[in-house]
């Protein structure tokens, strides 16, 4: 596959991650001034928590040279990306009621979750193609 081909890929995935990051990010500002969560949700280390798996994953997916692993990442960043979703986007509409002086702990949990999830997809994706192609770039 052309350099260019590979390129387009880590763009999309550079993507993927950018929206992802907006909606983790974003999701506790919405709700410290939408829901006068401020005084739990402003922490600095909220929003370094919340940013951590989208920086970790743009650092291990981004610098992939070959398309079959750069076409992994862009599949775990879509996932990522579904789970971000998923767990933000009820928080957002009101689905999910949140609210209480234990709401920061719960996103740093689930960062710190993500993190070990992501950490574990990425061995485990790599190591299958390593074992099916034989080389690892």
């Amino acid at each position: 596959m052309p350099q260019s081909a590979v390129n387009l890929i880590r763009r999309r995935t550079a993507g993927l991650l950018l929206a992802g990051f907006l909606l983790a990010v974003g999701t506790p500002v919405y709700l410290a001034s939408a829901r006068g969560l401020g005084v739990y949700l402003l922490h600095p280390a909220i929003f370094v928590a919340q940013a951590a798996p989208y920086l970790i994953a743009a650092g291990l997916w981004l610098p992939c040279r070959s398309a079959p692993r750069a076409l992994v990442g862009q599949g775990l960043a879509a996932l990522l990306l579904l789970a971000a979703g998923v767990l933000y986007i009820p928080m957002l509409t009101g689905l999910v009621p949140v609210g209480g002086d234990m709401v920061a702990l719960g996103f740093m949990v689930i960062d710190a979750i993500t993190v070990l999830v992501l950490l574990v997809v990425t061995v485990v994706a790599h190591g299958l193609l390593y074992l099916r192609r034989g080389t690892i770039d």
